[in-house]
Parts: structure tokens; C-alpha cells; sequence
């Protein structure tokens, strides 16, 4: 039986996780260079975003997603980099997200930073904010071209390793 951890958040309130789903950030997210414990849940059945709450910080939850779920076309050669310190050999043992930015005044002007996603290794809870260079990728590519595109695959985005 696996450990359960207590964690309190300002959205969800106090909610039971097992320790096994956490994420230990390995390459943290900019401008959060101290948090490096974070779970991923789920926003809502059959939707399109999950939360990337922070542990230990009760009001950091970062909206994520998998823009293909968009029709975006997203695939990228993963760093030998991140890949050495994921620990990553196949890439099928990858999920990949990236941070949403929803307006408040106009949710529908939603984006997504295609250019640092969050890579986690499904295998050992390990997670990284990866900067990818040599891209066209942008911090700000919206997700919705029309609001009626979004729909649940059944796979995450394809990344590709040097190994």
C-alpha cells in the first residue's frame, strides 16, 4: 500500500493524493525556482486541461494541457539534456504539457507556451520545464482557431529522444 500525502490547495481545498503521484521538478519552472513538488489532477472528466499544483504552495495551480487536443501540431526533439536527466529512453514514457494562460477578460483568447513545456517522466514522477531553442514555437500560441476544435484523443503528444 502506498504512502498518502495531505495537501492543501486554495481551488480544490484539502485533497488525499498517493505519494507515487508526485511530480519531483528536476528543471523547475521560470520564476518558480523553489517549488520542485507539484501533482498533476485533473480539471474536470473529458476535459482538456488538467492543474499542475504546486505542493507546499496552496495558491500555485498552473493551468496545463496537451495542445494537440487543439488541433496544434506539436512534436519536438527533446534535448540530450533533459532526456539524461529525466532519465528518459523511449519517448512513449513521456507526457508533455504546456502552461495555459486564460484572459480573464476573454477566456476564448486563451494560449499556450509551446516553447517551454513541461516534460514528465511517467516512469519515475520525474518532471522538467523544458526550454526548447531552434523553434518557431512561441509563449503565447492560442488554442482556440474555433472554440468547437477541441476534442480528448487517445494519446499525448509525441516527442522524439536522441536515444
Amino acid at each position: 500500500m502506498s504512502d498518502i500525502r495531505t495537501i492543501e490547495t486554495s481551488r480544490f481545498g484539502n485533497i488525499e493524493i498517493a505519494e507515487e503521484r508526485v511530480l519531483t521538478m528536476i528543471s523547475p519552472i521560470l520564476g518558480f525556482e523553489d517549488i520542485n513538488e507539484f501533482v498533476l489532477l485533473e480539471h474536470a472528466d473529458e476535459s482538456p486541461f488538467h492543474w499542475l499544483q504546486a505542493i507546499g504552495m496552496p495558491d500555485l495551480a498552473f493551468v496545463v494541457t496537451n495542445p494537440q487536443l487543439f488541433g496544434i501540431t506539436y512534436e519536438f526533439e527533446l534535448p540530450d539534456e533533459a532526456t539524461g536527466a529525466l532519465n528518459l529512453t523511449r519517448a512513449e514514457d513521456a507526457l508533455v504539457f504546456t502552461i495555459v494562460n486564460i484572459p480573464g477578460e476573454n477566456p476564448k483568447a486563451m494560449t499556450a507556451n509551446l516553447l517551454g513545456p513541461i516534460v514528465i517522466n511517467k516512469g519515475n514522477q520525474q518532471a522538467a520545464q523544458v526550454i526548447l531553442s531552434e523553434t518557431d514555437f512561441s509563449t503565447k500560441t492560442p488554442l482556440l482557431q474555433d472554440a468547437d476544435e477541441a476534442q480528448k484523443p487517445d494519446n499525448v503528444t509525441p516527442i522524439h529522444t536522441n536515444s
